[in-house]
């Protein structure tokens, strides 16, 4: 388990099922995300955090507070197949109060102290300006951009040695 000030950062696990049903019939968090998922993909997208493959790891994200879902991150092969990709999304009723910033920050920050990457890569469509603020608060800087998914995306890139994540607490 990772904590930080407010949330409480644990493994998918099955009991999770409800909160991640909730964020996948959250049609905010799919606008930049291809659009609401049929229930085919909801269950590929629950049996995967489930049962995930070879280096893919899930966590869902709580409130210490209530014990509420927030969200779920992952760290999982990017689409390159050279570097690891996080990847968070966060329930649309808790945006715009830090709890992004501070889950993802504090899963960075595990995933070179804990786990040892050296790098980690982020993709997120450009248009998507929220995610993108949260990245470069974190310290991550923007590699590339290309179309994928049928719009602009951004690669967003932090190594260890230029993490940046004091601020992930706001």
């Amino acid at each position: 388990m990772i904590e930080t000030t407010r949330c409480r950062i644990m493994r998918t696990a099955f009991k999770d099922i409800r909160g991640i049903n909730v964020l996948y019939n959250d049609a905010n968090v799919w606008a930049y995300l291809g659009g609401k998922p049929n229930l085919a993909r909801k269950i590929r997208g629950l049996i995967s955090r489930i049962l995930p493959g070879n280096n893919c790891l899930y966590w869902e994200v709580r409130s210490k507070d209530t014990n509420r879902f927030l969200g779920s991150m992952s760290l999982t092969p990017h689409h390159d197949g050279m570097y690891t990709e996080i990847s968070y999304t966060f329930l649309s009723s808790i945006w715009g109060k830090g709890y992004a910033t501070e889950a993802v920050g504090a899963l960075v920050k595990y995933a070179f102290d804990v786990l040892g990457h050296e790098k980690l890569i982020a993709e997120t469509q450009s248009a998507n300006t929220a995610s993108c603020a949260i990245l470069r608060k974190l310290g991550f800087y923007e590699e590339q951009r290309l179309v994928r998914f049928g719009a602009e995306q951004i690669i967003w890139v932090i190594d260890r040695q230029g993490e940046d994540l004091n601020d992930s607490s706001t």
